[in-house]
């Protein structure tokens, strides 16, 4: 029958890292006689492999969070590093960072809030299509903004006279100073803004009838 048998180098570091951890350490040698009273390969082969197997469960603890390896190679005067990005393992219910983006970008949508000047549009552009793809009614309650989504509904308070509507937002705009809102002649007309064409207003995002 073959002998149980390990090389000298191996032996070496065995036996170091064994008495390292040996008279009374609480790394798992507790109780464990000195390697050098071991008399035997069978002996030997079991502490190699208790040791061997703790060193790589150190080593494996060690490198759990790694991100990346980077590796440095030396020519002469030449110095060559490359960065190798590390396996990462995400467990299966963990969210996408497409998903985690997505919900902030919707919360921080829902939390909007402005305050500016609002003007108003309507004849010129009844009937025709806003950028929703809906046909304008200069009647209906609807307002453009530049960044908001389409389709999304605001509540509009005129500041100088505290009167509120909601509107949808269904097309983009206004592209004439520094102004934040165009409003429908209808939404203009409940905020009381018709005669004077512009008003300071707060702007702040709602949900829509069907949420």
């Amino acid at each position: 029958m073959k002998k149980n048998t390990i090389s000298l180098d191996l032996l070496k570091y065995v036996q170091e890292k064994y008495n390292e951890n040996f008279n009374g350490d609480m790394n798992g040698y507790n109780h464990s006689p000195s390697f050098s009273s071991l008399n035997n390969d069978n002996d030997r082969s079991r502490v190699a492999t208790r040791v061997l197997n703790r060193e790589a469960q150190s080593f494996n603890s060690n490198f759990t969070n790694l991100n990346s390896l980077s590796i440095t190679e030396r020519s002469g005067d030449k110095v060559r590093r490359e960065t190798i990005a590390a396996k990462i393992e995400i467990p299966e219910d963990e969210p996408s960072v497409i998903e985690k983006l997505n919900t902030v970008a919707s919360n921080t949508v829902r939390k909007f809030s402005q305050t500016g000047t609002a003007s108003w549009y309507g004849r010129q552009f009844h009937g025709r299509k806003t950028a929703s793809g809906e046909t304008f009614d200069m009647n209906g309650m609807t307002a453009a903004h530049r960044s908001l989504p389409l389709n999304c509904y605001i509540r509009v308070t005129n500041k100088n006279n505290g009167k509120s509507v909601v509107v949808k937002v269904n097309d983009r705009g206004p592209f004439h100073g520094n102004r934040v809102l165009d409003l429908s002649y209808g939404a203009a007309k409940q905020l009381g803004i018709t005669n004077a064409g512009t008003a300071h207003v707060n702007i702040e995002r709602v949900d829509g009838p069907n949420s």
